[in-house]
């Protein structure tokens, strides 16, 4: 049975691409500046075949990737990358690290003197994300191996494609002024400990700022979604699971931007579904008042000609030596 393994795979295959170009026939959206989506039917190719490639990164034995989520129109200042992760995973050690740094952190713009907040420089750059790359790299001292940009109003739909999400949520979340439906306010509660999220719950979760800690509560919230997705894609498989991983993928289509090909994709799942759950760690570069420890203080300086509130490293401006070091030990529990 085993010399006919191949000619099967290559049958499932051969399946698999007519499900999708004729029975389920991928329409994306028009958008500015359109960046390449990488094809479904050579990600399940290089699956079944095994064709995989190094990823960057790998050879000095850590790949990191800038993951940046936006809100999405129609929502107001649809392209601030109001989540910034830099997402490191060692293949070795079965690891997975998640840096988050805050969208208010002050920086100047590559190749130019002025300065802004280091979530507007990915809609600065016309959704280019060379800006904000180079900044990341120079706040983390760490080099950028890929990077993905996610549209999170995709969030909704993906989470009850995956039939909802079981999250950690680690602190109580009250926030009284959530954004309703009627453009009026609400309130929005969760309670701290495992919770069972539908989509419409995710999408409140990753987008309330108002409860106790602010935006440093919600990185730490955007880290919990996260690491509940990650469980829960790698949890399928690509060939069962197929009609799931298909309506994900075909949502994801139109609300990612990513400069991994289809080979990289394959290879990063291979890695990121051997991470052991216990070697998921889970830090934040916040600017708490509270928390002698906390790496950033608050200030206001003038952009674009009037006062705003950012954070700057408590021993300078732009002097990023603790979140370098924050970045270079961050599997150090």
């Amino acid at each position: 049975m085993q010399k006919y393994g191949f000619v099967i795979k290559l049958l499932l295959w051969s399946a698999t691409v007519l499900l999708i170009f004729f029975a389920y026939p991928l329409k994306v959206a028009p958008q500015e500046n359109p960046a390449p989506t990488p094809s479904l039917a050579k990600i399940v190719f290089n699956f079944i075949t095994d064709q995989t490639a190094l990823l960057k990164g790998e050879g000095r034995g850590r790949i990191n990737i800038l993951l940046l989520g936006m809100t999405g129109v129609p929502h107001p200042a649809p392209y601030l990358t109001d989540t910034i992760i830099l997402l490191s995973v060692k293949p070795n050690e079965h690891a997975l690290g998640l840096l988050s740094l805050p969208r208010d952190l002050l920086v100047q713009v590559p190749g130019k003197k002025i300065y802004a907040k280091i979530n507007s420089l990915y809609n600065m750059n016309g959704r280019d994300p060379a800006f904000i790359r180079e900044k990341a790299e120079e706040i983390t001292g760490q080099p950028i191996d890929y990077y993905l940009a996610l549209d999170v109003s995709a969030a909704e739909t993906i989470v009850d494609e995956l039939g909802g999400l079981n999250v950690l949520v680690p602190e109580d979340v009250s926030d009284p002024r959530f954004p309703s439906d009627n453009e009026g306010t609400e309130t929005f509660s969760v309670g701290k400990g495992w919770r069972w999220f539908d989509g419409h719950t995710v999408q409140r979760y990753l987008r309330t700022r108002h409860s106790e800690g602010s935006d440093f509560a919600r990185m730490r919230q955007q880290q919990a979604v996260l690491e509940a997705l990650r469980k829960k894609v790698f949890g399928l498989h690509l060939l069962y699971n197929f009609p799931t991983v298909l309506s994900v993928y075909r949502t994801l289509a139109t609300h990612i931007r990513t400069d991994m090909d289809e080979a990289a994709i394959t290879r990063f799942y291979d890695i990121a579904k051997e991470i052991h759950y216990d070697k998921v760690i889970q830090k934040v570069v916040d600017g708490d008042p509270n928390d002698q420890n906390s790496l950033l203080k608050s200030k206001t300086f003038a952009l674009g000609g009037d006062p705003a509130f950012v954070l700057v490293p408590k021993t300078g401006d732009f002097d990023y030596y603790s979140i370098k070091e924050m970045a270079e030990n961050i599997f150090t529990k």
